[in-house]
């Protein structure tokens, strides 16, 4: 095995979560008198934090709004999908067994989410207990992917190099903070890119299933 360390981003790459952020985002839209969205657009909106993703649905919606409206949603998407975030959320197939396979190896292995830490925890405790040597959700005071803070922070915890370690994901932000970070990514292509977008993006390597990142791994 060439690394030591494999970082993995959570949603869209170890679990599909998107029925789940789909019915938060609405169930605030409701709350709040605006229009549903569809699962697609909502999957458009995903990558960089709650935040942008509710600014992403408002952005989508004709006219302008405030920052109370913003606020608002923030508050009542964050409270609702704390509660709501493993209805339909399930990990992708084979993401179990490349786990499994990883750790016994000794391979060390990290979660690192945009997502509240929050919600991040909750999900990777039920799916992944005992799994990661490392894991975090967005906490405030430290900077979102892609700045490279949460990468230094991990390696840092598990006196890891750059070298060392590989940063698997889903999204263009996974490729930006690999970059920023000084270390190699593996873009995935079952998650809420195309493999078309991930190249267009930058990916370093691509692959289309658990199979595939296994034998890009050693």
């Amino acid at each position: 095995m060439r690394y030591r360390l494999v970082i993995f981003d959570l949603d869209g790459t170890l679990l599909d979560t998107i029925d789940d952020l789909a019915a938060a985002l609405n169930a605030a839209r409701r709350m709040n008198g605006l229009r549903q969205q569809d699962v697609s657009q909502v999957r458009s909106f995903v990558g960089n934090g709650v935040v942008k993703l509710i600014e992403r649905s408002l952005e989508a919606d004709p006219g302008i709004y405030d920052e109370t409206l913003r606020d608002r949603l923030l508050k009542d998407n964050i409270s609702y999908y704390a509660s709501h975030c493993i209805g339909r959320t399930r990990p992708y197939d084979g993401i179990q067994a490349l786990l499994g396979r990883l750790k016994g190896m000794n391979i060390m292995l990290a979660c690192i989410s945009n997502k509240d830490n929050r919600p991040s925890t909750t999900l990777v405790n039920r799916f992944f207990l005992g799994v990661f040597d490392y894991c975090t959700g967005s906490v405030e005071g430290v900077k979102r992917k892609p700045d490279p803070e949460v990468i230094d922070r991990c390696l840092s915890y598990l006196g890891v190099s750059p070298e060392d370690c590989v940063l698997i994901g889903d999204s263009d932000v996974d490729i930006a903070t690999a970059v920023n970070a000084g270390i190699s990514s593996i873009s995935v292509g079952w998650g809420y890119r195309s493999r078309e977008f991930l190249l267009e993006s930058g990916a370093m390597s691509l692959c289309m299933n658990p199979l595939d990142l296994w034998q890009l791994l050693q």
